[in-house]
């Protein structure tokens, strides 16, 4: 039934006795083998890369998480103080443009 050949994958995939389970295999289909290994290694493959990937994802976070507290604490502005020193910059020549208009 399915959910027992699912469960044997299981078992397989994480190395839970899976030499006994393809022995058993082994006596009525002498090169099930192949399949065994060939399994262990797209799975193991699939895993190493899952974990691999959390890994360096976590690590990507943390670099930019100090490397943005390291920029705050060099004194270095923010997008935010950037953004507010665009818009006073605006403002100053809106009124500097209004008053050489009236000066006109």
């Amino acid at each position: 039934d399915i959910s027992i050949a699912m469960l044997t994958l299981f078992r397989v995939m994480t190395f839970e006795d899976w030499t006994d389970v393809m022995y058993e295999t082994m006596a009525v289909y002498p090169f099930s083998w192949i399949y065994y290994l060939t399994f262990i290694f797209l799975t193991t493959f699939a895993f190493l890369n899952m974990v691999i990937g959390i890994v360096v994802n976590v690590m990507e976070e943390e670099h930019a998480q100090e490397a943005k507290e390291q920029a705050l604490a060099d004194g270095e502005p923010t997008i935010q103080d950037l953004s507010n020193q665009i818009a006073e910059l605006k403002e100053m020549l809106k009124s500097r443009a209004k008053s050489y208009n009236q000066e006109l």
